[in-house]
């Protein structure tokens, strides 16, 4: 089980941080070891990551990402499967 907790330690730590591009992902996304996924809604699309910051905090950024990774129904609603939301949850364990 993923927390918010876990996600702070992961920006403090390095683990988890925002990219603009990354694994992939082209635009602003959500790096947690060596995986990224999409987290903000398509009105953001065109943010850079510097734009980002000036927009979110990071309180604001660690409640988005929870909101996805909290539980498999939310992470699935995203576009992660299972296998990605286990990996998030040991990448952000450790």
């Amino acid at each position: 089980m993923i927390t918010r907790e876990m996600i702070r330690n992961g920006f403090e730590s390095g683990t988890v941080s925002i990219e603009e591009e990354y694994a992939g992902c082209i635009g602003i996304c959500c790096r947690i070891g060596d995986n990224a996924f999409y987290f903000l809604g398509s009105e953001d699309d065109n943010l850079t990551k510097e734009e980002y910051w000036e927009s979110y905090t990071l309180d604001m950024t660690i409640d988005m990402i929870f909101n996805i990774l909290k539980d498999v129904e939310s992470a699935e609603e995203h576009g992660l499967d299972e296998t990605e939301l286990d990996y998030y949850a040991s990448v952000l364990a450790e």
